[in-house]
């Protein structure tokens, strides 16, 4: 009897994790940075100076605050849950902290998460979330603690379900 309980408890955790799996993966694509496009795709550098690398990265400089960083306005909406991922790269310090933030209604700032680049290794960053009602949300990239850091950043990408 405890063999048979310990086989079904086995396939229901492991049909949880399936079913877990599955459903990030079919979570559509929304958006997929390409700041090779006119307008670097919507994406400027908030009180810096930013630029396409040849390897179509966007690139910032002449930053003097950790907000000082590349940033876009989406059309997200109110109540649904979204994942971002984006890569990072520094080489400029041993390990450098970066945030993805939030900012709703030009203020109120919600850091999403954040992770250490170490250096000349890209780095890859991922949040879900979800939003509350605003009238206009814009994410970026920043550092913490690191006001003068130059980096890049590539393959910023929002999942969301299709209607959103």
């Amino acid at each position: 009897m405890r063999k048979i309980l310990a086989v079904l408890l086995a396939m229901a955790l492991a049909m949880g994790c399936f079913s877990a799996w599955a459903e990030e993966e079919t979570l559509p694509e929304l958006y997929k940075s390409d700041f090779t496009l006119d307008g670097m795709d919507g994406w400027f550098a908030n009180n810096a100076t930013g630029e396409v690398t040849e390897e179509g990265a966007f690139a910032i400089s002449g930053r003097s605050a950790d907000w000082n960083a590349p940033k876009r306005v989406f059309d997200l909406k109110a109540g649904v849950e979204y994942k971002v991922t984006v890569e990072v790269y520094q080489d400029a310090v041993e390990a450098a902290t970066f945030k993805i933030t939030v900012e709703q209604d030009g203020g109120n700032w919600i850091n999403l998460t954040s992770a250490e680049a170490p250096k000349g290794e890209w780095t890859t960053m991922e949040a879900v979330f979800t939003l509350e009602q605003f009238n206009e949300y814009a994410l970026y990239v920043e550092t913490e603690n690191n006001a003068s850091l130059d980096y890049q950043i590539r393959n910023f990408t929002i999942y969301g379900p299709a209607e959103a």
